[in-house]
């Protein structure tokens, strides 16, 4: 039945019907009974209110774990002593070394064998790589290296590194104005940006040098200023070109953004020499005089991202072995002794030897030189500082050999019927006399210097040899011993008849054992070093040719020309080496060191990582 027009009230009544069928459908839970009525076409739109949900007030909710941030690698490291100024040219102790060295790279650097390697700069030039190149005939030919910075190389500040910042340094070093004095620099006539990146370096020609020595070179840096200082004397009847077995070292660089305005007299005093910018892969945050922390630099370091994110560095007082740490001590002669850490010990760059004065009696003779040279045992000086030292030995040219010591002495004329031995000569008044062979030997105070002295006077009393032993009080630079000219310095001014210390083992003769760099009035600053007074024209030139020509540039040839002329200068026996002394370090925690004989322990920092 059709509903035409339907009242209020039954229109009401189908609507209850119909929501109540919509629901009943949906939940499946009508009556079957039901009646289904047929509906009119009639839009509905249901409007269904979120149900609500009552919340404890009491309750707590459980938060997220929260993951515990890993603390920063740190690795802490002993100094030596106070920290001097930190200018890369004016850096003086080993801790103020240690500092620089993890904050500065450089162009080209030494690694653990001695071997140059590049770092900041692409490569090592060598006659190999075309990177070294002689140029031009006789007088005026020269040496000329071509150097390219890596690209990407940048100061921590973010500037990029460039030739300008060679160009610099290169200038500082050789105005006076620095009070700097470097024989490696003095070598170098002209620098030439030809980029950003790419840098020419010549050292001078023969020509070149002679005109220094006689104070007529000009150029871009003030040569004549050092020609009136004596260093060129050495070069005034040069007949090679200049160079050097460390040639691949010119290379240096100053953030020219930060002290291009800052005149070279100031740069000491400057805020760069107390906390420098450097080409590292940490940068200083914190210095006093007594500690150092450096943090990762921000930006990257293009050898590689360094492990460690701080390196702290302490004074002796405030530094304690812990095993939770990550320490190390910087190197010296004889550590503390402990059960805890791990000792590295490795070859100083230096060797204690016996320097003989060839201009006094009687070491004038070569062949009591040489007898001296026989009758020391090099084992037995070994055992008389083993309790005091780790030492390594060196293998002697001329070994020990009693027998071989009293012949010589009895060609040079000596009679060793008697000890000590004498003979008989004529003094400057023309008169006969009898002459004792007996000198006096100057040493420091240093441990165990004093017992090696008295294990050479035993020996060489055996052969004959009578031996006074001074002791020249004060350490290092505060000894007399090494004292400069002008204070009386027994080796610069050859005040004595032989002298005990430690020296360099450099890879260079010429400086230690040349005609030219004998100390007089005239030149005797350090670079002048040939102390011994020892002077063979031949021996001079085969040094010459080994230093300034192309064998230089040969790493593995001139190692073997420079053993041959170690040889020869050794069987002349102006110097009789002993021992080379060990460096010791401890360590916990660390690895990847390289320790190396010149450089300072943190050379590789970059490289160190988590043991």
């Amino acid at each position: 039945m059709k509903l035409a027009n339907p009242s209020p009230r039954c229109l009401h009544r189908y609507l209850i019907i119909l929501i109540k069928t919509i629901v009943c459908t949906a939940l499946a839970a009508c009556d079957a009974a039901t009646p289904t009525p047929t509906v009119p076409s009639i839009a509905v739109t249901l409007v269904v209110s979120p149900t609500a949900v009552r919340i404890d007030p009491t309750r707590t909710p459980t938060p997220a774990p929260t993951a515990t941030p890993e603390p920063p690698k740190v690795a802490t490291i002993q100094l030596q002593d106070q920290l001097s100024s930190l200018h890369p040219f004016y850096v003086t102790t080993a801790s103020a070394q240690a500092v620089l060295a993890a904050i500065y790279v450089g162009c080209i650097g030494e690694d653990e064998h001695a071997l140059p390697v590049a770092l900041g700069c692409e490569q090592v030039p060598t006659l190999a790589n075309a990177g070294a190149k002689f140029v031009g005939e006789g007088l005026d030919r020269y040496l000329e290296l071509t150097f390219k910075i890596r690209a990407g190389w940048r100061w921590t500040d973010g500037m990029p590194v460039t030739t300008q910042d060679v160009l610099l340094a290169w200038q500082t070093i050789m105005s006076p104005e620095s009070n700097l004095r470097d024989p490696l620099t003095q070598k170098i006539y002209s620098m030439k940006a030809l980029d950003e990146r790419t840098l020419v370096v010549d050292f001078m020609s023969a020509a070149q040098a002679r005109a220094a020595a006689s104070g007529a070179l000009t150029g871009d840096v003030a040569f004549e200023y050092f020609s009136q200082l004596g260093d060129y004397v050495r070069y005034a009847q040069q007949e090679t070109p200049l160079a050097d077995p460390q040639y691949w070292g010119v290379v240096r660089w100053l953030p020219a953004h930060i002290l291009k305005d800052i005149p070279i007299k100031d740069q000491l005093a400057s805020p760069f020499a107390a906390q420098p910018v450097g080409d590292g892969a940490f940068e200083l945050t914190k210095v006093t005089p007594d500690s150092a922390l450096l943090r990762r630099a921000a930006a990257p370091f293009p050898l590689g991202k360094p492990v460690f994110e701080q390196l702290e560095f302490v004074s002796p007082e405030a530094f304690q072995l812990r095993a939770d740490a990550r320490q190390l001590t910087l190197p010296v002669d004889e550590p503390a002794q402990t059960t805890d850490s791990t000792h590295i010990d490795w070859d100083a760059p230096t060797v204690e030897q016996l320097l003989l004065n060839v201009d006094r009696a009687p070491f004038e003779d070569v062949k009591v030189r040489q007898a001296l040279a026989h009758a020391i045992d090099h084992e037995r000086v070994l055992r008389d500082v083993l309790s005091l030292a780790r030492v390594s030995p060196v293998t002697p040219t001329l070994s020990f050999d009693v027998g071989k010591s009293a012949a010589l002495l009895a060609e040079a004329g000596w009679d060793c019927a008697t000890k000590p031995c004498r003979k008989t000569a004529t003094n400057a008044r023309g008169v006969a006399i009898s002459q004792t062979l007996e000198f006096t030997l100057v040493t420091s105070e240093r441990l165990p210097r004093n017992l090696i002295a008295q294990s050479i006077q035993r020996q060489l009393a055996e052969v004959g040899f009578a031996v006074n032993v001074q002791i020249v009080f004060g350490l290092g630079a505060q000894s007399k011993l090494f004292a400069p000219y002008d204070e009386g310095g027994v080796l610069l001014t050859r005040d004595f008849d032989a002298a005990l210390y430690r020296a360099p083992d450099t890879q260079s003769l010429r400086g230690s054992f040349d005609c030219a760099s004998i100390p007089n009035e005239r030149q005797h600053d350090p670079g002048f070093g040939n102390a011994s007074g020892y002077c063979d024209a031949a021996l001079d030139q085969r040094m010459a040719d080994a230093e300034n020509g192309e064998v230089v540039l040969v790493p593995d040839k001139y190692s073997e020309v420079l053993r041959e002329l170690r040889s020869t200068l050794e069987t002349a026996a102006p110097v009789v080496k002993l021992y080379m002394p060990h460096q010791s370090i401890q360590v916990r925690g660390i690895a990847g060191l390289k320790p190396s004989a010149r450089l300072p322990l943190t050379w590789n920092v970059w490289e160190w990582r988590t043991e």
